[in-house]
């Protein structure tokens, strides 16, 4: 098997292990620890690792430049969802949070582009 390959299904697994985690302690009722732990930067520390270590700190100080600024968007879609939780159903409230993230995100990638 070709390594990027295997390197993409690991990366899956793990992925997936993580969700998979995360909802055992939904059942659980340990609602705070999952939005706590959503948080953990497990994708993006492998990213930037690999990031810097193919490309240099250079390319892995913009990729974490970008990360900050996107935090914002993340930060309006956590609002609209906790805002319209309840009030909507379930697919309403994540599709109105995603909504507003895809377009906050937009706004930020179109701010970026000429900067970085």
């Amino acid at each position: 098997m070709d390594w990027a390959i295997r390197d993409i299904l690991i990366k899956s697994l793990l992925g997936g292990l993580i969700i998979a985690l995360l909802l055992s302690l939904a059942r659980l009722r340990l609602f705070t620890e999952v939005g706590i732990l959503i948080t953990v930067p497990t994708i993006s520390l492998y990213t930037f690792w690999m990031i810097g270590a193919q490309f240099g700190s250079a390319k892995m100080r913009q990729c974490v430049y970008a990360g900050i600024w996107s935090a914002f968007p993340w930060i309006a879609y956590l609002i609209v969802v906790y805002l319209l939780a309840g009030r909507m159903p379930v697919w309403k409230t994540l599709g109105a949070g995603v909504l507003v993230y895809l377009v906050l995100n937009s706004c930020v990638w179109l701010a970026l582009r000429g900067r970085l």
